[in-house]
C-alpha cells in the first residue's frame, strides 16, 4: 500500500569544487545529523544539494561554514512497493488532479519499497489523494 506524507527538505547551492560533498557530509556526521535522503548534482561551476534529515536545524548549523544560504522547502515523501510500474499510477493520479511535479528523486535501497521525494504544486493535497487512493492504484 502506498503511503505519503509531507516533510521538509534543505536546498543548498555552492561553488562546485572537488571534495565539497565529503567535507559537508563529514561535518554532518560530526554533529550527529542523520541524513535520510540526499540528491546532489552540478551544472557548470555550481553544485546543488537537497537533503532530508532528522534534524534540519542541526544540519543548517553544521553546514553554515560551507554554505551560508540554506533554504528549507516543503516536499512530499511517497513510499510504495518496489515492483515494476508502481510509480505510474501515482504520477497519473497527481496529473489527473492538476498537481504538477516540479521534481522527483528516490531510491529502492532495501529492495522491498521505493521511497520517492517529490516537489509538487500542492504537496498536502497530493499526500491526501495518494493515501486515499492507494488501494485503488493497485499498490499493495
Amino acid at each position: 500500500m502506498a503511503r505519503a506524507y509531507t516533510a521538509k527538505e534543505l536546498h543548498l547551492e555552492a561553488k562546485n569544487e572537488a571534495g565539497l560533498l565529503g567535507r559537508m557530509t563529514m561535518a554532518l556526521a560530526l554533529e550527529g545529523v542523520y541524513v535520510i535522503h540526499l540528491c546532489a548534482s552540478s551544472s557548470g561551476g555550481t553544485g546543488q544539494l537537497q537533503l532530508v534529515t532528522r534534524d534540519n536545524e542541526k544540519a543548517r548549523k553544521a553546514l553554515a561554514y560551507f554554505i551560508p544560504k540554506i533554504e528549507e522547502r516543503d516536499i512530499l515523501i511517497v513510499e510504495f512497493e518496489n515492483k515494476v510500474g508502481t510509480l505510474a499510477p501515482v504520477a497519473k493520479l497527481l496529473g489527473s488532479n492538476d498537481i504538477f511535479i516540479h521534481y522527483v528523486y528516490g531510491t529502492s535501497g532495501d529492495g522491498f519499497k521505493i521511497v520517492g521525494v517529490f516537489s509538487t504544486t500542492d504537496n498536502a493535497r497530493a499526500a491526501e489523494l495518494i493515501n486515499k487512493e492507494s488501494g485503488s492504484l493497485g499498490i499493495q
